[in-house]
Parts: C-alpha cells; sequence; structure tokens
C-alpha cells in the first residue's frame, strides 16, 4: 500500500537519484531525517560532489498515493554564479568600484525549477525564491550619482528581470574599501562612521514585483 513506510535507505537513495538525474551532477549525502510526529516529510541533507560540505542543501520526500515526491533547494546553488553575474552587469552601468554579496533564500524551491531555467523564469515557477544583496560601494564612484537614485535603478533592473529580493547599498569611504566586506554588516555605530559616509540604502523588489522601501534607515 502507498501509506506503507519504505526503508530509509531505500528513500535516501531516491533522492539521490531524483537529483542526479534533475541536475546530471552526482550528489554526495550528508544527514538524513524519516518522515515523522514532527514532520510529515523525510529530509535529507547533501551536498555536490564537485563543491564541499558548505555548499549543503536539504532534499525533502513526501509520500502520495502516485508514492514518493521530491523537492530541493540545489537550484539556488546551482544558479547562484548566473545570478550574481546578472546582477552586478546591473550595479557595474551605475559604479564602477563594489563588492556584491548575493546570500539566496533558504529551503527547498519547486520542482520545476532545474538546470534548464532561466533566471527570468524563476519568479514564475516559485514566487518565493529571493535574494538578499549587499552592494558596498567606493565613495570615489558615486561622484555625480545620488545613493536613492542608484540603488532605485538597480531594482528596476531586477524588476525588469524579475528577480525577487532586497539590496541594502553601502556607500564606503575610498580609504577603507579595499578590506570592507560582510563583518562589516556587525560594526557598531561607532566604527560604522569610520566605514560610511552616510547612512545606506534600502530597497526591494517584492514577490508581486513591486519596489518598495527606497528610504533611509
Amino acid at each position: 500500500m502507498w501509506w506503507r513506510k519504505k526503508n530509509p535507505e531505500t528513500i535516501k537513495d531516491q533522492m539521490i537519484t531524483y537529483l542526479q538525474e534533475k541536475y546530471g551532477e552526482e550528489f554526495l549525502p550528508i544527514a538524513f531525517e524519516s518522515s515523522g510526529f514532527a514532520y510529515s516529510y523525510s529530509t535529507l541533507w547533501a551536498y555536490p560532489k564537485k563543491g564541499t560540505r558548505a555548499d549543503r542543501f536539504e532534499v525533502r520526500g513526501s509520500k502520495t498515493k502516485r508514492g514518493y515526491e521530491f523537492s530541493d533547494g540545489y537550484f539556488g546553488i546551482f544558479i547562484k554564479p548566473k545570478y550574481e553575474e546578472l546582477l552586478s552587469s546591473f550595479v557595474r552601468e551605475i559604479y564602477k568600484d563594489f563588492k556584491l554579496y548575493v546570500k539566496l533564500d533558504e529551503g527547498v524551491w519547486s520542482d520545476e525549477l532545474n538546470k534548464t531555467s532561466k533566471i527570468e523564469e524563476i519568479h514564475s515557477k516559485d514566487k518565493l525564491f529571493g535574494t538578499d544583496n549587499v552592494i558596498f560601494v567606493n565613495e570615489s564612484s558615486t561622484q555625480g550619482v545620488d545613493d536613492e537614485q542608484g540603488i532605485r535603478e538597480i531594482a528596476e533592473r531586477m524588476m525588469e528581470h524579475k528577480m525577487v529580493g532586497e539590496v541594502s547599498l553601502y556607500i564606503v569611504f575610498n580609504d577603507k574599501f579595499d578590506t570592507i566586506d560582510l563583518r562589516a554588516l556587525n560594526a557598531t555605530p561607532s566604527e560604522e562612521k569610520k566605514l560610511y559616509p552616510r547612512y545606506h540604502k534600502f530597497i526591494m523588489v517584492t514577490p508581486d514585483l513591486k519596489i518598495e522601501g527606497d528610504e533611509e534607515d
């Protein structure tokens, strides 16, 4: 019967096979947890053989009358380099000297998202797919560019490509730019005064493809 519980090793093997067929890559398991009282689905944590454990992602398997159905979070890791490249091209249209950090939301995505999916198609297949993007810009690259206008132009380009997510724009003092990285987000107020000549800007493209939040913090 369809409701009978399968052997955990069998489910895990099916999950690995599902990934390999979907993405055309090899994957290695890290941990597996069968469905039970807490969750109605089985969970496998895995990573691509060509990567490292830092690239781990979640795979879920749920029992249905048709058998097991799977969904996974690898698409975010798979598409991230292309996503960064496209978003960088938008930023480069406005600022010459910048550092971009892209973080994709965690979780599992629609099974319609696979290795053939284009960035412009993501939104139509999974409206919950989003990113958290941080941009550090060398102050010398901002001459003649209003911060609010700059970040809005980036958001507008994202919206054109149906890219949902948040963007935080930090203008950095010239002499601090070479060493700036994400650790600066944990800076104290007194440390921030030494890093940034003015308040950072925030904007987002919402799941309904609207632009919101380009105001000073």
